[in-house]
């Protein structure tokens, strides 16, 4: 009994203690460096332009606008180019099973 007690008594009363001093250490660690982090970012656009950010943003906007008009025309013409092949690919079938093929005449009424 004597030393496995004595360890149960000291974690059961003590451990909770121990681990909240520990947690309150680490989140005292995460805080001064998210504060280092923040500064090393304020220190980094101390002398910014913000004018020439906001136009920046409005290039990039204008680009990804241009860039998605141009890959819907892409996913178009290619889906138009799929469906001729089909239709192609179709027609040589049907020629093919057909054996000889005679153009259409016009009967008048």
């Amino acid at each position: 009994m004597g030393v496995n007690c004595i360890m149960v008594d000291f974690f059961g009363t003590y451990g909770g203690h121990i681990c909240g001093i520990g947690g309150f250490l680490a989140a005292i660690a995460a805080l001064l460096y998210a504060r280092a982090r923040v500064a090393e970012f304020e220190r980094s656009v101390l002398d910014l332009d913000w004018q020439q950010v906001s136009e920046l943003s409005l290039d990039v906007a204008k680009l990804k606008k241009a860039a998605q008009k141009w890959q819907n025309n892409e996913n178009a013409n290619v889906k138009v180019s799929q469906k001729d092949l089909i239709e192609r690919a179709l027609a040589e079938r049907l020629i093919q099973q057909s054996g000889t093929v005679q153009p259409i005449r016009k009967m008048e009424m």
